[in-house]
């Protein structure tokens, strides 16, 4: 039997500002930063005092404020790369606020870009997703650390929006290529690290969006843009009947738990470490 093309449904893919809209709303269901924060705090404690810092992708400052929070100690210096600029001036204005020195740079990233000095500490949360050679930006990356200084990727694992997306996306007639790939996960980026050369360290904390409500009446606006951030599209606009498929797979994803309905959406620690002075 001949294999048949599925018919494409055409949508419109999210703008930077839509993808900081859908984000607020996909974060807010969110378990992972309390996850998050301990692998920063660990990572953190084997530094040297005043380590500098690179974050790639910064968001809105959300992580760091929360680390700093936790952690009790600064970076020495902190350098952000944030090209959305919503996020960098909601960035900056962390920044002041918690006086962290360092800058803001409002540009996009990739494995060509000109390296603002050297860290002990490069982090990429949840930003790989936007960059066309994940594994080569790492590498890149990499030249740029101190002696045991250390490259630290947050991202999914290979379940809940990873999954997904692989299973929608292709359905779709995007009126723009989508700006991160939500088909990246820790098994990809680690596979490629390890074709060259790189030893990755790799832990996966169980970190479940809590989706209770959601598919209530009433809801289905914060469903849809839900929904919009996971495949990046303006998914109140998708056509039946593949709308109506998306909202039960994802319904179906989820599992009830004392009282909650959890979808399941590992987080994943990725780090590759540079050697310190005097190893072999």
């Amino acid at each position: 039997m001949n294999a048949v093309s599925p018919l494409r449904v055409p949508v419109r893919t999210l703008d930077a500002a839509r993808y900081a809209d859908t984000f607020a709303v996909f974060v807010a269901r969110s378990h992972e930063y309390a996850a998050m924060l301990d692998r920063l705090v660990e990572i953190a404690a084997t530094l040297t005092d005043q380590f500098a810092c690179l974050d790639v992708g910064a968001g809105t400052g959300m992580v760091i404020r929360d680390w700093l929070a936790r952690e009790g100690r600064r970076p020495g210096s902190y350098v952000a790369i944030e090209p959305i600029p919503a996020h960098a001036a909601a960035l900056r204005e962390t920044m002041a606020e918690l006086k962290v020195d360092g800058e803001v740079l409002e540009e996009s990233y990739n494995a060509r870009y000109p390296l603002p000095g050297s860290f002990d500490l490069a982090l990429f949360s949840h930003s790989l997703y936007w960059m066309a050679d994940p594994v080569e930006c790492v590498r890149h990356t990499f030249t740029a650390l101190r002696p045991g200084g250390a490259v630290l990727a947050f991202l999914q694992g290979p379940f809940g929006v990873h999954p997904l997306f692989r299973l929608f996306d292709p359905l779709l007639e995007r009126d723009l290529p989508s700006g991160p790939d939500h088909g990246l996960s820790s098994h990809e980026l680690v596979v490629g690290l390890r074709a060259i050369g790189f030893d990755p360290h790799v832990t996966t904390d169980p970190t479940p969006f809590d989706l209770t409500g959601l598919f209530d009446k009433g809801a289905e606006q914060e469903r849809d843009e839900f929904l919009s951030f996971c495949l990046q599209i303006e998914f109140s606009e998708l056509s039946e009947p593949l709308k109506s498929d998306a909202v039960e797979y994802l319904r179906n994803a989820c599992v009830h738990q004392d009282g909650q309905l959890l979808w399941y959406e590992p987080t994943a620690a990725v780090t590759v470490r540079a050697a310190s002075d005097g190893d072999c």
